[in-house]
């Protein structure tokens, strides 16, 4: 895997580098990705990409891993060398479009063994409805991985990349026929009892088992941690005991916390009501073993085919917080004798084998082609 890194905001360069890129015959499709500080504007981007005649896909995202290291500017561009049929979608229209769009796709494929790129803007509304609308589409034989795009400031901002431009609201995929090894993992372990989500409304989850959602996840907590629990210091304390969805047969799906208020807790992505969740907890040792765990996943499903050398990173930002310096600690682990490049999104994508197509929370998955 190519991966070409422009660190300084210079447009000249970045428009000569899309443009030596267009010329390659080797280079069949191009992902674009883009850290959210000194990010370039529509204004500025849509001349160039428009100009481009290989599909474009990508995003901004709160920071950038190149060979192995967080960017928190710049611009990683990455040739593929296959081609991708990408489509963006306006999250604002009816979900039924959308599903016409998936079709007409689809369609197109008729290799079971495939690929797909999914890049979401994380604060539109309907992200989980188009996930499932897109697994519905393409099934368990396609592989997926992706991210959500944004800025760690949870502004909204227009960060969504193609060939058009830039775009808010909005999702862009990239199907090839290319077949893909994926690794998932987190390190976060269940402690308590399986709970029932009894009541939620989008984001937030009103009660567990019937009774109020924070009194039941504040005495779990601090009967594990020690600590009192109160609204002044949730985002603190809950960062180390995120909320796991029990799934069968596949690692709990994470979801962050991102604070209580009249007695509910409000999360990044949503949980359905119904879901069977445990309180999670970890340090960094565990999530670095999360780390390990995904690695040994993406490379034990090598084919002859597949790059040997690189590994595509998406991290979660929420796991860069939380493990702060020894973040760096994540990507050697990762590294070890391969050349890593990605992105740390806010809420990664991705499905492991069969399994259902997932939006994880303070997760990584890794992909190599």
């Amino acid at each position: 895997m190519r991966a070409l890194y422009i660190s300084e905001k210079d447009i000249s360069k970045l428009n000569e580098c899309l443009k030596q890129l267009d010329k390659e015959e080797e280079t069949k499709s191009i992902l674009f990705l883009m850290a959210d500080a000194d990010h370039y504007s529509g204004k500025e981007l849509t001349p160039l990409l428009n100009c481009c005649s290989k599909p474009i896909l990508g995003g901004i995202f709160p920071e950038l891993i190149f060979e192995g290291k967080r960017k928190e500017r710049g611009i990683l561009l990455l040739p593929l060398s296959f081609e991708l049929k990408t489509l963006v979608f306006d999250l604002s229209e009816d979900v039924d479009l959308l599903q016409d769009q998936l079709s007409e796709v689809h369609e197109d494929s008729m290799n079971s063994m495939s690929s797909l790129f999914v890049f979401i803007d994380s604060l539109a509304e309907k992200k989980s409805r188009f996930i499932a609308r897109l697994f519905n589409s393409f099934g368990v034989n396609t592989t997926y991985i992706g991210g959500g795009t944004g800025s760690s400031s949870f502004e909204k901002i227009d960060c969504i990349i193609s060939n058009q431009g830039l775009h808010a609201n909005s999702a862009v995929i990239g199907w090839g026929n290319k077949k893909m090894s994926i690794g998932v993992s987190h390190g976060w372990h269940a402690f308590s009892d399986i709970l029932k989500v009894t009541e939620t409304d989008e984001k937030v989850v009103k009660t567990l088992n019937w009774k109020p959602a924070f009194e039941i996840y504040k005495e779990i907590v601090e009967s594990h941690s020690g600590l009192k629990l109160t609204t002044d210091n949730f985002s603190k304390i809950a960062q180390s005991y995120p909320i796991g969805i029990e799934k069968l047969d596949d690692e709990m799906v994470v979801r962050d916390l991102l604070r209580c208020c009249n007695n509910e807790l409000h999360l990044f992505d949503p949980i359905q009501e119904g879901e069977y969740v445990k309180i999670l907890n970890g340090d960094i040792n565990s999530l670095l073993g999360g780390a390990s765990i995904a690695r040994e996943c993406a490379l034990s499903e090598l084919d002859e085919g597949m790059t040997q050398d690189s590994i595509f990173c998406i991290d979660c930002i929420s796991r860069v917080l939380f493990m702060k310096e020894s973040y760096s600690k994540e990507l050697e682990i990762i590294s070890k004798n391969k050349k890593v490049c990605g992105v740390m999104a806010i809420g990664e994508i991705a499905n492991e084998g069969d399994s259902y197509l997932e939006v994880y929370n303070m997760t990584i998955a890794l992909g190599i082609w």
